[in-house]
């Protein structure tokens, strides 16, 4: 069980009733605080994350309508990270709905038996309690061999939560399962009374509290498919004018998987399946609130917020905050790392650290490619091994147990391409020879070369070999768990190879040290345990699918130094180029953008409205890399920006033409040619402090334009056509707007010096100045830029903003008198014959060149004091039902 990070979330929201917040100082907290105590003391979170967990499930059942009032359904969501707790965080509303009034309970899990058996359980465990599991569904007892939980080992042991024996009696309500670990909804046989609310006074209405607090709740786990919601749906029809007194919460795991429309309203008015059940069962229940959880949000914000019978989260969209320990995108990647820094140090470099670049998936037709997979393969097998190794160690050293080791194989989502792939892994696992002497001396090059400074440097005090000798023993225990059921290899490709695979693939019941290989059915909603070696290259479209396949995120304790990562990165001249690990980088921008303006619309205005209200969060998704859409072009219909920024911070200005289009680089040359020619003056300025610490200092040009010449200097740039109506049009108009209510006087031109990869040139207009030479011009990216995290500090506390660190070069040119802004603006080699097979190396360029041969490099700071509070400000022009306009994201195909 994962902690939770002691923050609290950021709420979007309408106006709201506060009832939760008066009704709870009177509440029972019954359910609440027998699951708040078996975290603290079954699970072992700490007090403080308990507390955070109170206040982020407080967030979102406060949004909820009040049970005891009259029938007002919502519909909210909560963004959470891939595998981070989520559940944990959905378990806890549920208690607290239950605590408040709310008897019907469903929870709709993913779209496969695994997944929805898995929930079942967990809340069983964690919720249900032994004494409501006394009454199954079926009538059998906890003796009975069909009973869900008779031969469970945490059952046997007590791990289960328990409410006491005579808590019915004292006033508290039971929980009634429709649902069992084994057994999906079933149509109830005629007479039966399963969904039979029965009001202790009928002289007053169900949802009277009078009648409410004394009556059990109704749980329904139930997979997210047609055939399951449909016979509920059928079942609960009967009820008719009884629903409406029966306060109905529905949990929706996974939102934005299956439950979103995806067929084009302008074309048709039939909608999906599953989203077509969802929205029915909304409307049989007229007191559902729907509360959808997901780590990538994307489809679920772009839903129609004018459709009045779709699931758009009108009424709250609550961001979790980053669980501590957790290992998502950032924790792979060097964010903000200085260019000029290298990377061999893995105290220093995540992807020194982390990450061991593959090639694509070979050709079957060509030998070499065959053998580099081979290669490849046995790496990481290596390495799988090598950190099994570590493990034991630990537990012998320690007594810390891992009771699972897994490794992830995902290249395709095609089940014959798996098979392939599991005969490979086999075919490595039996060559690689681990019991013999060539295996240990393989092993040892990898201890020395890899393992052996990544635990140094990362082992957060866990117990590290000193000498490689000491693995011996422990190499031999790990290939035994590993082999231990004869193959290493287990294929999870299909819901039938799922449901033939449950018991092997039960991470509550058994140890598991296995490689596994598949796709879609495990890059979704399935968390694999102990997850320490993944092997992935299949590239996806959309970020949401590429997220959702990050198994590898998640909480590793005790084992962080021994993950390791073989992704796809193509050489920089292989034809259709991916890059994987590029493109989570670019994914994690997209992410972590959508996750910062949420906080910074989080609140209340001083007007006591929202800063910020859901349907326009749409108009807050970026996008870095054009092929890869936040979602699928089916999903993303409605909104638009007027305009947008930023104060105070640094932001670049990356989506430049395309290297061949020459007359559009020649323009921009001529545009910016007044910030170059007022660069006339020097200054030394201080560095924003690196990841250990440090500074130094850069030399730049700088000048002072006039508020009026560098608007007219930013209208006369031309852009990339995807990022110029999308992107930089709102910068635009919001510059113009503080022009025109005088929130900004003048701005400060940077021209920096970089000491590696330039060449002294001779620009027309401005004489003798510096080019940089490193081609960065990586194709199909859009984002071309000359800023470094260096040269943020200087430019940002320029413009007034209180940066990291004071520096009395970039404090003198601070105006106590007038708005100030700030631009760094640099000159790079762009040329248009360039190679792919030359990226990412110095280029040759003439004493004197074309200006054509060149790019314009921009970012740029708004006075802090542009918006108020320092807060970013964005202007809507909702593209709604039936309207056009611009979208925010891309919609090519």
């Amino acid at each position: 069980m994962a902690p939770v990070v002691p923050m609290r979330s950021a709420v979007i929201s309408t106006n709201w009733d506060p009832w939760y917040d008066k009704a709870r100082p009177t509440a029972s907290d019954f359910y609440w605080s027998h699951y708040e105590r078996y975290l603290v003391e079954e699970q072992g979170w700490p007090g403080p994350s308990v507390e955070v967990l109170d206040s982020n499930t407080t967030d979102v059942v406060r949004r909820l309508a009040d049970p005891t009032k009259e029938a007002q359904p919502s519909k909210g969501l909560v963004v959470g990270y891939v595998q981070s707790g989520k559940t944990a965080n959905f378990t806890g509303v549920i208690a607290k709905a239950i605590d408040a009034g709310y008897r019907l309970i469903i929870v709709m899990t993913g779209t496969i038996e695994l997944l929805r058996s898995q929930t079942q359980r967990r809340l069983d465990r964690e919720l249900v309690g032994v004494e409501n599991l006394g009454r199954d569904v079926a009538g059998t007892d906890e003796s009975d061999d069909e009973f869900d939980y008779a031969t469970d080992e945490e059952w046997l042991s007590g791990k289960f939560i328990s409410h006491g024996k005579d808590f019915q009696m004292l006033g508290y309500p039971g929980i009634d399962r429709l649902t069992t670990l084994h057994k999906d909804y079933q149509r109830l046989p005629q007479g039966r009374t399963s969904f039979k609310f029965d009001p202790l006074n009928p002289s007053k209405p169900f949802n009277d509290p009078d009648n409410l607090m004394q009556a059990n709740a109704k749980l329904v786990v139930v997979k997210k498919i047609k055939s399951s919601l449909e016979k509920l749906a059928k079942d609960l029809k009967p009820l008719k004018g009884k629903l409406n007194e029966i306060p109905t919460l529905i949990i929706d795991d996974e939102s934005d998987l299956a439950s979103v429309n995806t067929k084009n309203p302008k074309k048709t008015k039939a909608k999906t399946e599953i989203n077509r059940a969802i929205t029915d069962l909304l409307r049989i229940c007229p007191r559902g609130q729907l509360v959808m959880y997901t780590a990538t949000p994307f489809a679920n914000v772009f839903v129609d917020p004018d459709d009045e019978d779709d699931i758009f989260p009108k009424n709250f969209i609550v961001s979790l905050p980053r669980p501590p320990h957790y290992m998502g995108v950032r924790d792979f990647h060097d964010v903000g790392w200085n260019s000029e820094d290298d990377k061999s140090d893995p105290a220093l470099s995540n992807e020194r650290a982390y990450i061991r670049p593959v090639g694509p998936p070979p050709d079957p037709a060509d030998t070499a490619q065959l053998q580099q997979r081979e290669k490849e393969m046995r790496a990481a097998l290596d390495s799988f091994v090598l950190a099994g190794a570590v493990k034991v160690y630990r537990e012998n050293v320690s007594g810390r147990l891992y009771k699972h080791h897994t490794m992830l194989v995902h290249e395709a989502t095609d089940t014959q391409a798996h098979q392939d792939q599991a005969d490979l892994v086999r075919r490595c696992w039996r060559e690689g020879r681990y019991g013999e002497p060539q295996a240990l001396e393989r092993l040892r090059r990898l201890w020395d070369a890899d393992y052996a400074p990544v635990c140094a440097a990362r082992s957060d005090g866990h117990p590290v070999p000193e000498r490689f000798e000491e693995l011996h023993d422990p190499i031999g225990e790990a290939c035994r768990r590993i082999k231990e059921v004869g193959d290493p290899v287990l294929v999870v490709n299909s819901d039938s190879d799922v449901q033939a695979n449950q018991q092997a693939l039960d991470f509550d019941r058994n140890r598991v040290w296995r490689v596994l290989v598949g796709g879609a059915k495990i890059s979704r909603g399935f968390t694999v345990e102990g997850l320490t070696i993944s092997f992935y290259t299949r590239k996806a479209l959309q970020a949401d699918t590429l997220m959702q396949a990050g198994r590898w995120f998640g909480f590793r304790h005790g084992y962080r130094d021994l993950v390791r990562l073989f992704i796809r990165r193509d050489p920089a001249d292989a034809p259709n180029r991916v890059d994987l690990y590029e493109a989570f980088e670019a994914l994690m921008q997209d992410e972590e953008s959508f996750r910062e303006e949420l906080e910074q619309y989080d609140g209340w205005d001083e007007n006591g409205k929202p800063i910020l209200e859901p349907w326009q969060v749409p108009s807050i998704v970026t996008q870095h890399l054009p092929y890869l859409r936040p979602t699928s072009r089916t999903k993303m219909f409605n909104a638009v920006i007027h305009s947008r920024g930023d104060a105070g911070r640094l932001k670049d200005r990356y989506g430049l033409p395309v290297r061949d289009d020459r007359r559009a680089k020649k323009s921009n040359y001529r545009a910016v040619l007044p910030l170059l020619a007022a660069a006339t003056g020097t200054q030394t300025f201080l560095s924003t402090p690196s990841k250990s610490g440090s500074y130094s200092s850069f030399e730049a040009r700088i000048g002072v334009v006039s508020a009026g010449e560098f608007i007219s200097i930013l209208k006369g740039l031309e852009w990339h056509p995807n990022y110029k109506e999308k992107v930089f049009a709102p910068v635009l108009r919001f510059y113009e707007g503080m022009i025109d209510t005088g929130r900004l006087d003048d701005v400060v031109v940077v021209w920096p010096k970089v000491s590696q990869m330039t060449q002294t040139i001779e620009l027309p207009g401005v004489g003798v100045a510096q080019a940089i030479t490193r081609s960065r011009r990586a194709l199909p990216r859009l984002d071309f830029v000359g800023s470094d995290p260096k040269h943020r500090n200087a430019l940002e506390r320029i413009s007034g903003a209180d940066a990291l660190l004071e520096d009395p070069a970039a404090d003198a040119l601070r105006s106590p008198t007038k708005r100030r802004g700030a631009v760094l603006v640099s000159i790079a080699a762009d040329i248009a014959s360039l190679a792919a097979s030359d990226t990412c190396r110095a280029i040759d360029l003439s004493s004197n060149p074309d200006v054509s041969d060149l790019a314009i490099l921009l970012s740029t700071v708004a006075p802090a004091t542009a918006t108020p509070g320092g807060r970013s400000v964005i202007s809507w022009e909702p593209a709604r039902s039936g309207s056009s306009g611009s979208p925010v994201v891309d919609r090519q195909d």
